[in-house]
């Protein structure tokens, strides 16, 4: 090897062991390996994935008018001091993790049941979903009167564009006036999701339920597995915090 091809070498090594250094220092890890990744008080633990089947991604507030800063995992660990003060320090962030064309039953690590297809976490102010709480407990007044199917959902179908459906489930036993309930809202297309704002933390899954243009319906007898499939990854992603999806 030339003298040049040598030091061109050694820079790489060196620069190489300082970005490291760097991560090391500002994102932390857990024993299995995980990036515990700080989102604005809110802790989240985080697998490598690779470089070229990303499905790791965070949002970050930006001035009103433009869109969210968005980057990806691989993104923070090459400029940590950056991007990790963005995350720390935002009015809101989010992280998102999803399945992939590679790994299509596996998000994080967590294998999933079929259909699930991401989860994630917002701290902060989550205006949308503030927005949604109002829409939710009016079709939860309604579905008190409605017969549940035998998996226990009542549906209300949505007139008007966008054509979608709500479902409400009552958790507790006794009467559905005082119980929790999960709100899942699922679009034209048949994707749907469940996700509920508590204390300026954020917690959502989405699935895909049916092939709604080609004439399928929902297929509501899957949705409490794939709640449940979503919500171990959001166990998993999550640390020292809980998992609760639901509404009082």
């Amino acid at each position: 090897m030339s003298p040049i091809w040598k030091t061109a070498v050694l820079a790489f090594l060196v620069a190489s062991s300082i970005s490291i250094a760097r991560c090391e220092e500002a994102i932390k890890r857990t024993l299995d390996g995980r990036y515990l990744v700080d989102l604005n008080g809110v802790t989240v633990a985080l697998p490598d994935e690779d470089p070229k089947d990303q499905q790791t991604g965070f949002y970050v507030a930006s001035p009103p008018g433009k869109s969210p800063f968005h980057f990806y995992l691989n993104d923070l660990l090459r400029d940590p001091e950056r991007l990790a003060s963005r995350l720390r320090s935002a009015e809101w962030v989010s992280v998102s993790v999803g399945s992939s064309t590679n790994h299509p039953r596996e998000i994080i690590g967590v294998s999933v049941v079929k259909g699930v297809n991401r989860a994630s976490i917002l701290s902060g102010v989550d205006t949308n979903c503030e927005a949604w709480q109002a829409d939710w407990a009016r079709y939860r007044k309604v579905a008190i009167g409605l017969p549940a199917d035998e998996y226990g959902w009542t549906r209300q179908d949505q007139a008007g564009s966008p054509y979608g459906s709500m479902f409400i489930k009552f958790l507790d036993a006794g009467g559905r006036e005082q119980s929790r309930y999960y709100p899942v809202h699922c679009n034209f297309a048949g994707g749907c999701s469940l996700w509920a704002c508590h204390d300026r933390l954020t917690q959502r899954i989405s699935f895909y339920s049916s092939n709604k243009p080609k004439g399928e319906d929902y297929s509501v007898k899957e949705f409490d597995r794939q709640i449940a499939s979503g919500k171990t990854v959001l166990e998993r992603l999550l640390v020292n915090r809980s998992v609760d999806l639901s509404y009082p």
